[in-house]
């Protein structure tokens, strides 16, 4: 599969309130790569994208966001081991709340600075991403919008607040600009994850 990025709602007017007016420039700059990339069919080329989408946004100190106390104590959590807690080449993720009977499990994604999630998809889990603390770029595929093409995948930077959601089949992966904090909600579908493209660290 060969998709294409849309990079037309990349920087929303909320999220201009956490950047400096150089580091719209830097975004705008940003955009103008996105828009040059012709396509991404390899894992080769995703990760290329990404260590060039980092390298373009270095530089952006993302105003209002200067602590990250969840982080800061997920982490922690995750480092020894604690239960309900899994170690990844990004971070971690800590389990906080399964109810089989209403199919329903709430994790937190605990994200380092420049932490990468390959690009993936799920046959049957529905999940809702939202971002507690940090900044992200998602890269997204929603099939059910009436805008959709095949291949097309959205680019937005993420910030605090920011909701995401996606429907089995909707392709997405995520690049931290900052240490990040991303509650996901979803069906009870642990082990549903087919990576499109994997990510290097």
């Amino acid at each position: 599969m060969s998709y294409f990025l849309d990079n037309s709602n990349l920087v929303s007017k909320k999220s201009k309130k956490y950047l400096a007016k150089n580091e719209i420039q830097i975004f705008k700059r940003f955009a103008e790569y996105v828009k040059s990339v012709s396509h991404i069919s390899t894992t080769f080329q995703y990760d290329n994208f990404i260590q060039e989408t980092i390298s373009l946004t270095i530089n952006v100190k993302f105003r209002s966001i200067k602590r990250f106390p969840v982080y800061e104590k997920e982490i922690i959590q995750i480092s020894k081991s604690s239960p309900l807690t899994e170690k990844t080449p990004w971070g971690g993720v800590a389990i906080k709340k399964v109810d089989v009977e209403k199919d329903y499990i709430k994790k937190l994604l605990v994200i380092s600075k420049y932490g990468t999630l390959g690009f993936e998809i799920h046959k049957l889990k529905h999940e809702k991403l939202k971002i507690l603390e940090g900044a992200c770029i998602v890269l997204y595929s929603n099939h059910a919008n009436k805008n959709w093409k095949l291949g097309k995948i959205s680019i937005r930077l993420g910030l605090p607040g920011d909701k995401f959601e996606f429907l089995p089949n909707d392709e997405h992966g995520i690049v931290t600009l900052t240490n990040c904090v991303i509650e996901e909600t979803s069906t009870n579908h642990l082990n549903d994850l087919t990576y499109i493209f994997h990510a290097s660290q």
